[in-house]
Order: structure tokens, then sequence, then C-alpha cells
């Protein structure tokens, strides 16, 4: 420790720096620990922090650097092939429970852009009579995910690799619940995001035009894909809610929209109206 103390009592940082600091100097320790006992050559333990440290300064953003990130009280494994889990998103599972909190049914569930699988996960763990299928374009996210859903011993969710916009990607299935959080930022939002965010995948965030994967889900979901009755629930922002609730309201009941922690709207749900109607 004498290494990182020097470099505290040196360097004019800010409390909460401080505090990342001791995060990254134990992240360095870990990797340096790991090269050891691989025997693969590896930089010196404080070469190690002084690269996170250069990282964190050019916004890599610090669950990258130290591997992991919490989500509804749970550790998730990520890296720069899937997004960051965000507190902002647990008010999805929020309500998927709630939705079903009188409900012991066995659910089959399908989630599109599954990322790390946190949500997946987490509603696996608070479901798990429940049969999950959990699909992403991108196979190095579906091995983050597979890796996720293994720490938390998840047991009912099936992966799938697939192009949403395929005709034949997932066709015959039928599901009671789809969730979601697809890509929207448009190339306007660009100057409001946080220099952080362009170190994820962009597959995941951006989309132009911004609603067309909604587009996408709300079709395939209208044409088979979602059972009559049953719930699409979506992330959404402040930006697209409006536009999201007027492509649900032909075919969709009973439309809630639920704010997040900083009261702005962050989730969207619809149930599907019976096909005879």
């Amino acid at each position: 420790m004498r290494s990182l103390k020097y470099l505290l009592r040196r360097s004019t940082i800010d409390e909460s720096t401080t505090y990342v600091y001791r995060w990254l100097f134990s992240r360095a320790q870990h990797l340096c620990h790991l090269s050891q006992t691989r025997q693969v050559k590896s930089k010196s333990l404080f070469g190690i922090f002084r690269s996170l440290i250069s990282q964190y300064h050019r916004h890599v953003p610090i669950e990258y650097l130290c591997g992991s990130a919490m989500f509804c009280n749970r550790l998730f494994i990520v890296n720069p092939h899937v997004l960051i889990p965000r507190r902002d998103s647990e008010t999805l599972i929020h309500h998927v429970q709630q939705l079903y909190q009188q409900n012991i049914d066995k659910q089959f569930m399908l989630e599109i852009g599954t990322g790390s699988g946190c949500l997946s996960v987490t509603l696996s763990r608070r479901f798990p009579h429940w049969e999950i299928h959990a699909c992403d374009l991108s196979s190095s996210a579906l091995r983050i995910a597979r890796n996720n859903a293994h720490l938390h011993r998840c047991h009912n969710i099936q992966f799938h690799r697939g192009n949403l916009f395929h005709s034949h990607f997932l066709e015959h299935s039928s599901y009671d619940l789809i969730i979601s959080n697809p890509p929207y930022i448009s190339d306007d939002q660009l100057s409001q995001c946080n220099l952080g965010i362009f170190h994820e995948p962009s597959m995941a965030l951006f989309a132009n035009p911004p609603l067309k994967f909604y587009s996408e889900i709300i079709l395939r979901a209208v044409n088979g894909w979602l059972k009559d009755q049953g719930y699409l629930v979506f992330e959404c922002s402040q930006f697209n809610v409006t536009q999201i609730k007027e492509l649900l309201q032909p075919h969709f009941e009973q439309i809630e929209i639920r704010l997040d922690s900083s009261q702005l709207p962050r989730v969207i749900s619809g149930k599907k109206q019976n096909s005879l109607l």
C-alpha cells in the first residue's frame, strides 16, 4: 500500500476520487495476482494501477475497469461488450413484479437485447418457476450473460443469438411477457450524453431512426410473439415515451408509464388486446 499512500499524498484530488483510486488499487492487486497465478508476464502492480488510473481519467467507466457492476443488490460481470447495468433499469424489475405479484402461474418470458443479462437474471431469481428466453445479436454479450446466469445459479434461462430484423428469428414462438431495453438514443441527443457512454457498445445504445427497435418489437408482438392478454414492457426515456405510447395504443390496453428515482418516465407497458376484438 506504500505506493498508493504516496500517490494519494502527492495528488490534489477530492474525496470521491480518492475512493475511486482505492477501488482501482484493489482491482490492480487482483489483476496482478491473476497474472502471477497463471504465470503470465504482466506489468508490475503499480504499472497496472497507473494504467487503470489513466483509463479512468479518459472517462472509461469504473465498472469496466473493475469488471463488475451492482444491479438490484446483485453483482454482475461486465465488460465493454455489454451495457453497464443502471439503477434506472431497476424500475422495469419493480414494475414486472407488480404486474405478476398476484399471479403464481408459470410464465414464458422473452427479453430482446439481454446484454449482461441483468434483467433476465434478476427476474429468474425472483420468479424461479418461469421459463425465460433471452436473446442478443452479440455473441460476446451472450457470453457475459451466460456467465452471470451461472454466477447467480439461474437454471431457467435459455439464451439465443439472433437478429430482431431477420424474418425467421424466433418464428413460431409465443410468450406471456416480453421485455426490452432497446437502443433508442438519437443523433440529436449525443450532445447530452456523458463521455463515459461512448465507451459502451454503440449497437446497444444508438438507433436511427430512434424508434425502429420499438416498432419492430411491437409488430412482432402483435403478429404472434405475444399471447393475448400478455404484457409488453419497455424501458424508455422522457424523449420517446409519448411516441411509444402512440405505437402501443392500437393493439394494447392498460398502458402504464412508470417513473424512475429522478421522477422521469423510465418504463412503459401495455397488455395485448384479444385478437378477436
